[in-house]
């Protein structure tokens, strides 16, 4: 028997109904070989998954010899204990979990888990590269579950996989409180979980003692990515491992990690190949000259072949909202999938619009998810899908990177991230690596529309560590005796400046150092004028806000960078006055649907609402939420730098309306809420329940002793608040 790939063991599965004895037992034999021969024992464990798969095809008679080999290669957690030998059995309860269940049910972890799980137990760092099937965030709750550490931190790169993982963890907020926004105040008496971003952790300042972190997809510490994220996660572990040494880094596909990196710190790094999931890759035919609407034509028909749960992977938010649009309307109208999906459509036709495109996906079971959602609305759309509440989910890499989902298909529709940067081999694989989900399903399908890019393995640096390419916005946070006689080179040039004015720039983390000076240099270039019209407090009128904004947009907006549909600081000061009169996304929509600009552009109601409503909430996602405010900050801090230096009495201070536009214009601790997938409808309807000196835990007690049918609260919001209680 010759299966020496992939393709090979698949074709052989698939070419028969039923197999013999016979063939049943020279299958085993052959992949019993491969699993004792280093070389070949990811192809025995691909035989292995691939066999669970087509179990029904087995005679019943070597089931118990397949089970065997099921936990020879390795993966407990496929294995049926009911057929194992005395010492079989024995290695297979060392491998179930000492601390975790799944309602009554035992959890058993796979070889490589368990060792990676106990090395953390003994209180060992790990660097691990494994494949997205591995089950790597499952080693995270197994070490929480253990409570061998008081204070934990866990890093994430986006809000989607913070908001599963703050779901997973809630089941530990009697042992643990779990820390999700910076407003809130750790437990001094007891143990704490910050699930946090980057950039969360750069700006909190209330850590108590942190015994363990973890960095989750890792990766995001390389510079060669060409993340603007990457600055302010370096300096976030760099944060980190002055509070600690122990931490665990996750990631996928990765090569290696600088060897100063591990020698520093005294930590090995580990590369796996061991899966728990098959993938298929299956190419698209498309004729050569075929078109847009071809390619968007096959899609389609591919998706209406399905029978299972499908991620399409589009490259950017218009176009994951647009193709999910187009597709819902070739569906003939499902009226269970209204019904399943009422709360969801009530709360959007309430809060946003009823005519808006997604009503009418959600009717068909079509979703899409992407950065420009409200942060609730991503989430429940995300567990609708888990449900079968939704069917087909047109998504952008704000999904790809790192979500657990139902998904047995996934389709690589666009080969982009955005309009230009081409998906290369690491986006590739995982994206591949949604498809399929251990005991869902052994395996999953991923079509392509475009070839695999070229292999390769990524190699990641850490700038804090090597220095080496590091921006100068990371070398200003290092301390002095960690800096390479390079990195001394390099910021030599700013020596002779104001020392306070440097302390102030190094507070306003990862915004441009030369930005900040040529701002600064800006207002004293012209006093008399910056003096009347940027020294506003409180809440700004347009014309005191504009000025503001044309020194950010100026100085401070990177070449590169993301203007998430905003083209210029005047078009940013109306939105944003707009915002801080309206506090709510519905009301800006409607403006701008009524704007003769808009009605010009895009006669058609329908499409100018779907183009209206992404811009509007692109815009509330990208600037308000966390850009902006940290924009108003920097220049807030600067110009009372200046006018202080100048002896000019009167100065600005923004501080006031940067904190009210991120936290949605509701008092800091209420925002608390909103990471815990609460809507901020819900939130303005129950605000005057609540006083500002509440703490998190004093609101969550209040809403406790709600009853909540009584507050005007429609039934997504009841629920999204039951959810949490």
């Amino acid at each position: 028997m010759n299966l020496n790939s992939i393709s090979e063991i698949r074709d052989y599965l698939s070419s028969k109904e039923k197999f013999s004895i016979s063939e049943s037992f020279d299958l085993a034999k052959v992949c019993s070989d491969y699993l004792k021969t280093v070389s070949k024992e990811a192809l025995g464990r691909e035989i292995a998954i691939r066999v669970l798969d087509n179990k029904d095809k087995m005679p019943s008679a070597t089931l118990e010899l397949w089970n065997g080999i099921i936990e020879m290669a390795g993966l407990y957690p496929y294995v049926d204990p009911q057929y194992l030998g005395k010492s079989a059995l024995l290695r297979y309860e060392y491998h179930k979990s000492s601390n975790l269940k799944r309602g009554n049910e035992d959890i058993y972890l796979h070889e490589e888990q368990k060792e990676i799980a106990d090395t953390l137990q003994r209180g060992d760092s790990v660097i691990l590269s494994a494949p997205t099937s591995f089950g790597k965030s499952l080693i995270i709750e197994e070490v929480i579950a253990s409570k061998k550490y008081k204070n934990v931190v866990i890093i994430q790169p986006t809000l989607a996989l913070l908001d599963e993982t703050r779901k997973k963890l809630k089941k530990y907020d009697k042992s643990y409180r779990i820390i999700v926004s910076t407003s809130q105040d750790p437990n001094s008496e007891g143990s704490n979980i910050f699930l946090f971003t980057g950039e969360r952790v750069v700006e909190y300042a209330k850590f108590p003692a942190i015994d363990f972190f973890v960095i989750d997809e890792f990766y995001k510490l390389s510079l060669s990515r060409d993340d603007d994220r990457a600055v302010t996660l370096n300096q976030a572990f760099y944060k980190l491992l002055k509070l600690t040494p122990k931490f665990y880094l996750l990631g996928p596909v990765i090569k290696s990690i600088p060897i100063d990196f591990q020698k520093k710190l005294n930590v090995g790094f580990r590369h796996t190949n061991f899966s728990t999931v098959a993938i298929d890759e299956v190419q698209i035919a498309l004729k050569s000259n075929a078109t847009k609407e071809d390619k968007t034509v096959k899609l389609f028909e591919l998706l209406n072949s399905f029978p299972d749960p499908t991620l399409i992977y589009c490259s950017s938010p218009e176009r994951s909202t647009d193709i999910a649009a187009k597709f819902a309307k070739t569906l003939s109208e499902k009226t269970e999938y209204r019904e399943r999906n009422r709360d969801i459509i009530d709360w959007v036709g309430e809060n946003i619009s009823a005519d808006w495109g997604l009503v009418k996906c959600l009717e068909a079971g079509v979703g899409f998810h992407n950065g420009s959602l409200p942060r609730h609305l991503g989430s429940s759309i995300v567990d609708a899908f888990n449900a079968g509440s939704i069917k087909y989910l047109f998504c952008t890499s704000t999904l790809i990177e790192g979500v657990n989902t139902t998904a047995k298909n996934i389709v690589l529709f666009d080969n982009t991230k955005g309009n230009k940067t081409p998906i290369d081999f690491f986006d590739y694989k995982n994206i591949a690596g949604r498809s399929g989900r251990m005991k869902v399903h052994y395996t999953g399908k991923i079509y392509k529309f475009y070839d695999t890019p070229k292999q390769l393995e990524l190699e990641v640096d850490i700038p804090f560590v090597t220095q080496t390419n590091a921006p100068i916005e990371l070398l200003i946070q290092l301390d002095q005796e960690e800096l390479n006689l390079e990195s001394k080179a390099k910021l030599s040039k700013y020596n002779n400046q104001d020392p306070e004015l440097m302390e102030i720039i190094k507070t306003n983390s990862n915004v441009s150092i030369d930005g900040q000076i040529a701002l600064v240099k800006e207002i004293e270039s012209n006093l008399s004028f910056y003096s009347h019209s940027i020294t506003w407090t409180g809440f700004p009128t347009y014309k005191e806000l504009q000025p503001v904004l044309d020194l950010a947009w100026r100085f401070l907006l990177k070449g590169k960078e993301s203007k998430a549909n905003v083209v210029s600081a005047n078009q940013l000061a109306t939105y944003t006055i707009q915002y801080s009169i309206y506090k709510n996304v519905k009301s800006i929509i409607e403006e701008q649907m009524n704007n003769p600009y808009w009605i010009n552009k895009i006669p058609n109601p329908e499409e100018r609402l779907n183009k209206v409503a992404f811009i509007v909430m692109n815009i509330m996602r990208h600037w308000f939420d966390y850009k902006l405010p940290k924009w108003l900050t920097t220049v807030s801090r600067l110009q009372e730098y200046v006018f202080k230096k100048n002896s000019i009495k009167t100065k600005g201070d923004y501080t006031m309306f940067a904190a009210a536009l991120e936290n949605g214009f509701i008092f800091s601790a209420l925002t608390t809420l909103l990471e815990y997938d609460i809507p901020l409808s819900a939130i303005n309807k129950l605000q005057g329940l609540f006083s500002a000196s509440d703490t998190f835990e004093g609101i969550y007690g209040k809403l406790k002793s709600l009853n909540l049918d009584n507050q005007g609260l429609n039934n997504y919001e009841r629920k999204k608040i039951k959810q949490i209680l």
